[in-house]
């Protein structure tokens, strides 16, 4: 608390405080106001803390990413294990696409490890996916967006999926499994307009 405050410490073994000049960056799934109401916080420390917020949703909600995700990850675990894993399949992707990540970011990484160790040669299959994964397939939306080769593949996906959503976006997102913002976004890129 007093660091936070004052932006000094007293090392061990000395008796006069230090200036620091550090930025504390706190990260957590908590409502930490609830935490608070319960006892399970501190208010003094909160109030410290909670100064620029940076809401970041669930993977799930952000599915763009996970290509980019799975490579930094790809790369890692390659320069950990020194593996001449370089690349993910088209069907791999397409199935990490589709998959709820209840574990979110962490788990994403844990399954590229996962599929980087059991795979045998340069390139992450289906099948080197870890289970849950692999069986979750049963459960993925009806037609699960893929990043594109071109602008016009793409464009032609948003539609089919407008279309087999008459039209109702939310549930065009949930098909494409990808978020609503992400939809309209897309939708307006490629100069999409759909009544309401």
């Amino acid at each position: 608390m007093r660091v936070l405050q004052e932006k000094e410490v007293t090392r061990l073994g000395e008796a006069k405080p230090r200036k620091v000049n550090v930025r504390v960056l706190a990260a957590t799934h908590h409502n930490l106001s609830e935490d608070v109401v319960r006892g399970t916080f501190r208010t003094d420390l909160l109030y410290r803390i909670r100064v620029a917020r940076i809401q970041l949703p669930p993977l799930r909600d952000r599915r763009d990413d996970i290509p980019l995700l799975a490579s930094a990850f790809l790369g890692q675990v390659r320069a950990t294990m020194g593996k001449g894993v370089d690349q993910i399949s088209p069907e791999a992707l397409r199935l990490l696409l589709s998959y709820a990540w209840p574990g979110n970011v962490r788990e994403l990484k844990n399954a590229i490890e996962f599929a980087a160790i059991g795979c045998k040669g340069q390139r992450i299959t289906a099948t080197d996916l870890p289970p849950e994964i692999t069986r979750s397939q049963s459960h993925t939306p009806l037609s699960t967006y893929m990043p594109s080769t071109t602008n016009h593949d793409e464009r032609a996906q948003l539609l089919r999926a407008l279309n087999q959503a008459s039209g109702n976006r939310s549930e065009a997102a949930k098909l494409l499994g990808m978020s609503r913002a992400t939809l309209y976004r897309r939708l307006a890129n490629y100069g999409i307009d759909i009544p309401r």
